[in-house]
């Protein structure tokens, strides 16, 4: 029916996206131990917020543990994390969280997938190989909404046949 066109980041959001609110939602994701725990100092003030979000963060994968003072250790990453800065992920998503406001769980749990989606989410422009972007769309479209990220941005776009063919006339 036309040309079909994926935008492969935005596509790997969304796959991640409704991976990550399963995890959220009762499938704990799988934790990858760091070989050197990481230590993340957070404000006096975002320390309360790190606290009520530690329950999502174990969902999420994260091992953390509190050490006093606005100290976490990290012991553990959620897999597919490995060679992302885990004070840096933990510190977007309570800015994030803190940007827009706690509110319903749901909303949280929104916030937090999306944060970590958009982390490990493939580069845009990096190059795939062909198996890749197989397993890329072949993802995308098992999904219940795969035409949209989160934010509601395109990901996949039709260019019509009669418009393909208009060009070559």
């Amino acid at each position: 029916s036309g040309l079909m066109l994926i935008d492969q980041h935005r596509a790997h959001v969304r796959i991640l996206y409704n991976k990550y609110r399963k995890e959220l939602e009762g499938q704990p994701a799988a934790s990858q131990g760091l070989l050197f725990p990481e230590v993340v100092q957070f404000s006096v003030s975002d320390s309360p917020l790190v606290v009520a979000i530690q329950d999502e963060l174990h969902a999420l994968g994260f091992d953390i543990t509190p050490l006093g003072g606005g100290s976490y250790n990290v012991t553990g990453v959620p897999s597919g994390f490995e060679g992302i800065d885990p004070r840096q992920l933990l510190g977007d998503i309570v800015e994030t969280l803190k940007i827009r406001g706690q509110g319903m769980e749901e909303d949280v749990h929104h916030r937090m997938a999306l944060t970590l989606a958009r982390h490990a989410a493939i580069p845009v422009g990096q190059i795939l190989s062909q198996t890749e972007m197989e397993d890329l769309v072949s993802q995308l479209f098992q999904l219940p909404e795969p035409n949209y990220t989160p934010e509601g941005k395109v990901i996949v776009v039709i260019y019509p046949h009669e418009n393909l063919e208009k060009m070559f006339k």
